[in-house]
């Protein structure tokens, strides 16, 4: 088999490496930036205009969609700032941050599953069940924060999920977790505060818990 068929930016080690590296390091290196610029410009952040709101957020699409600040830390940093207002442009720039991904890795992408499965055979009937059940695994791989939003983008969309699926279940995934940073940050009496509390943590561990067995459950290969 010609192997300049599978030619791709994900079907060689190093190219996965770094996209790893990226979206392991850069989401918390943006964390730790982000959370002291804003505790420095509190005041004047709270003093944003509409429009400059409509710039952050348009910046925010680009961040999220690229794996460069987490979605999280942006729903909590909004919940904060702009209180329950916060939902419908946090809501709209996480789903058009996933276009932005999905759009990338499916630029970028070229047969990656033909070239998995030629060098690990078994993984075959987990690709076949991702396509089967693309509404269910999208949906689970949303709902848990332990999954990164940019990493799932990629794997979603080389994986061959349709676009259906891919926005209108991811949609409803990330609303649980959405909904729930964004209330934790307008609750926050201080930014330090909603930055480092504690109090999702009980969350956080039923949804990863929940998302990671349920894909686990719907993906292994049958006997």
């Amino acid at each position: 088999m010609n192997n300049h068929r599978y030619s791709s930016f994900f079907n060689n080690r190093s190219g996965m490496f770094m996209l790893m590296a990226w979206m392991t390091l850069m989401p918390w290196f943006s964390t730790v930036s982000l959370s002291y610029l804003a505790l420095e410009h509190e005041e004047l952040i709270r003093s944003f205009s509409l429009l400059q709101w409509l710039c952050f957020f348009t910046i925010c699409i680009f961040s999220m969609g690229l794996a460069i600040t987490p979605t999280t830390f942006i729903s909590l940093v909004c919940g904060y700032f702009l209180g329950y207002h916060a939902i419908i442009p946090v809501v709209l720039s996480y789903q058009l941050a996933s276009l932005v991904g999905y759009g990338l890795a499916q630029k970028l992408d070229n047969h990656t599953v033909d070239w998995v499965e030629e060098r690990f055979p078994k993984s075959a009937p987990i690709f076949a069940n991702v396509e089967s059940r693309q509404w269910l695994t999208t949906f689970l791989a949303r709902i848990s924060p332990a999954l990164p939003f940019g990493l799932m983008n990629v794997v979603l969309a080389v994986s061959g999920v349709r676009f259906g699926p891919f926005f209108l279940s991811g949609l409803l995934g990330m609303l649980p977790r959405t909904l729930f940073f964004i209330w934790l940050g307008a609750q926050a009496p201080m930014l330090v505060e909603a930055v480092q509390s504690n109090d999702y943590f009980g969350l956080f561990i039923v949804l990863s818990v929940a998302g990671i067995f349920g894909l686990f459950y719907i993906l292994k290969p049958k006997p």
